[in-house]
């Protein structure tokens, strides 16, 4: 299926170009200014660029702080997190530090007395 749909688009665009060699001669110089000014861009625009790439920077702090945390939400779930002798690894914090936390205090109020059943019936009587 991949490959009608890629023939399909290649004929199209094979279709719409010019034939004419005026036509053809207008339409390579300006594919060339295009790709000319596309690569010069930040030659041209410095501090666009600049903000551009701190932007970038943060953008992918981010996104590695979002797999971390995923990887390691997934892995605790499976059986192959990080606790050890009862202290919790959180995941890293953005500033790369791993924050350890102590283990939650239980939670259950019963003792194993109010566990117990209180009452099982009577037992069967043998040979009525």
């Amino acid at each position: 299926m991949f490959l009608i749909r890629a023939a399909f688009w290649i004929g199209l665009v094979v279709l719409l170009l010019p034939t004419d060699a005026n036509q053809q001669a207008r339409l390579y110089s300006a594919a060339a200014a295009t790709v000319e000014r596309v690569t010069t861009f930040c030659d041209r625009n410095a501090k666009t660029c600049e903000l551009g790439s701190e932007v970038w920077a943060a953008f992918l702090k981010k996104a590695e702080f979002g797999a971390r945390m995923a990887f390691e939400l997934i892995t605790s779930r499976v059986g192959g997190g990080k606790e050890e002798e009862g202290v919790r690894v959180e995941p890293a914090s953005a500033k790369g530090k791993a924050e350890k936390k102590p283990p939650p205090a239980p939670r259950g109020t019963l003792t194993p007395s109010d566990l117990n059943p209180p009452w099982r019936g009577q037992p069967q009587r043998q040979g009525a």
